[in-house]
């Protein structure tokens, strides 16, 4: 691997980002606007936000690329004290450069567009396009927020990422614990069909979380028909969030059985478990295994040590390490080792 270009790479996003860092607002500032929390349009309460993320990819069986991943745009706010909504647009992988040259795609997307109805903490109506409420990392899976470069297959290879229908969803509170509920539902087409790996227009599920202090625990049930293939998906799963001290330790799994039209079935199955050691306020080391089984019965599995800095809580720089053996589903990649770089900031 070369790592002389990887750490010219670093020093050179290190070197734009420090005036960035220096000159942001605080919290509160006389300007009302907020690194990370979106510029308010006056007293409207409706703000304008995003993030964007760019990283270094080097394979051992493939040529060197940076690209700039990700530019995603937020419009979100409040219409009266019950009504809420949010819209993201997001452009993605929309230029490479590598040995080659420079390329530029259309990868546009409308990622979310949907409005709450906030009755109360305990009963939430959600009607649009959102994250399919599966796991720890889909439902925050922007770059600036997550730990490594790279995202686990658990995360987004066995589930549509996105939903297009109605959720109710809310938190019961008590003295010991407070407990999440999510139930969705899907019946129609997407409002944006290119999202995710997994397409879909017919999905049910729900899910159910236990939070109590520092640790959390999720189960989801999920039943959905693949829009292409025709394939009837039912899976369940679990995740886990527990944290200790300077310690984090994060984990999901999902296993499912996919009925094809012959009737014949077959199962798969994907989980990662990570853990996180915050050696600073600003500095922490991330390691990950990965193991995952398609229903074309192909083994995947991955192992990832990284490196995690916060210059500010909305921004995040990255060193990742993973070797890789099998095939990602249900899309094909590259399956050696790779050295990853990546940054990434919320505004």
């Amino acid at each position: 691997m070369r790592f002389n270009s990887l750490l010219a790479l670093v020093w050179f996003v290190v070197f734009l980002v420090s005036p960035v860092a220096a000159q942001a607002p605080d919290p509160g500032g006389q300007d009302g606007y907020t690194l990370g929390a979106g510029l308010p349009f006056g007293s409207s309460g409706v703000r304008l936000g995003g993030y964007a993320s760019t990283d270094f990819e080097n394979p051992t069986d493939q040529r060197a690329a940076f690209a700039f991943d990700d530019l995603s745009l937020f419009i979100f706010g409040d219409i009266g004290s019950r009504v809420r909504f949010f819209v993201e647009a997001e452009e993605t992988h929309f230029l490479q450069v590598d040995s080659s040259g420079i390329s530029f795609q259309n990868n546009a997307d409308l990622e979310r567009l949907y409005v709450d109805y906030l009755h109360a903490d305990a009963f939430k109506v959600r009607v649009g396009k959102f994250l399919t409420p599966v796991g720890t990392w889909n439902e925050i899976h922007p770059d600036p927020l997550t730990w490594t470069v790279s995202r686990p297959v658990a995360s987004f290879a066995t589930f549509p990422a996105f939903i297009t229908g109605l959720q109710a969803f809310g938190t019961w509170t008590t003295s010991e614990r407070d407990v999440d509920y999510n139930l969705f539902v899907q019946h129609n087409g997407s409002i944006d069909r290119s999202t995710g790996d997994r397409h879909t227009e017919r999905m049910v599920g729900g899910r159910v979380r236990i939070r109590r202090g520092a640790l959390q625990i999720g189960v989801p049930v999920v039943r959905y028909t693949e829009r292409d293939t025709r394939d009837v998906v039912t899976f369940s799963g679990a995740d886990l969030l527990a944290r200790v001290g300077r310690l984090e330790i994060r984990g999901e799994t999902t296993a499912g059985r996919v009925r094809s039209l012959d009737g014949a079935t077959r199962a798969e199955y994907a989980a990662y478990l990570q853990g996180v050691v915050a050696l600073t306020d600003r500095f922490s080391i991330v390691a990950r295994q990965e193991r995952a089984h398609s229903r074309d019965d192909e083994t995947y599995t991955a192992t990832s040590a990284g490196l995690l800095f916060r210059p500010l809580p909305a921004m995040s720089l990255k060193l990742e390490v993973q070797g890789r053996s099998g095939q990602v589903f249900p899309t094909e990649t590259s399956t050696g080792s790779r050295l990853l770089a990546g940054f990434g900031v919320l505004f």
